[in-house]
């Protein structure tokens, strides 16, 4: 069964570079993309999504990080966080981050951009092992 991901990312360009790498790795079935964190609540809040799978989440973004986006789904959401793997995926380049990333549990591994396909296949394959159904 394919997968849900979310890519949740302010960057246009690399939307569409990320969308054509999810389409060739034919891992996920159901994508959504977002701009920026406060549709995502919305969606939430008004029934329209649940929470994905996978959620591949910029940490640079105007109005709300994503480290304080996954604080506040942590606390909107604690019961159905547990089933979400979230990936930092960014440019940056500092270890400040990639530390940060690390020390908190929700967040399963820090990503530099571009994302390949193959590490996209790798994320598919984790989510199989761990929820086969």
């Amino acid at each position: 069964m394919r997968k849900s991901v979310w890519v949740i990312d302010d960057d246009q360009i690399y939307q569409m570079i990320i969308k054509k790498l999810i389409k060739r790795s034919e891992v996920f079935g159901e994508q959504a993309y977002y701009k920026c964190t406060h549709q995502v609540f919305e969606d939430l809040e008004n029934s329209r999504v649940f929470l994905p799978d996978v959620i591949l989440l910029d940490i640079n973004m105007p109005f709300m990080d994503g480290w304080q986006f996954i604080q506040k789904l942590k606390s909107l959401y604690p019961d159905h966080i547990q089933r979400t793997e979230i990936y930092i995926v960014s440019s940056s380049i500092a270890y400040s981050d990639k530390e940060r990333a690390e020390s908190i549990p929700e967040i399963c591994s820090f990503l530099s951009k571009p994302v390949s396909v193959e590490t996209l296949k790798k994320i598919g394959e984790h989510i199989k092992e761990k929820n086969p159904v």
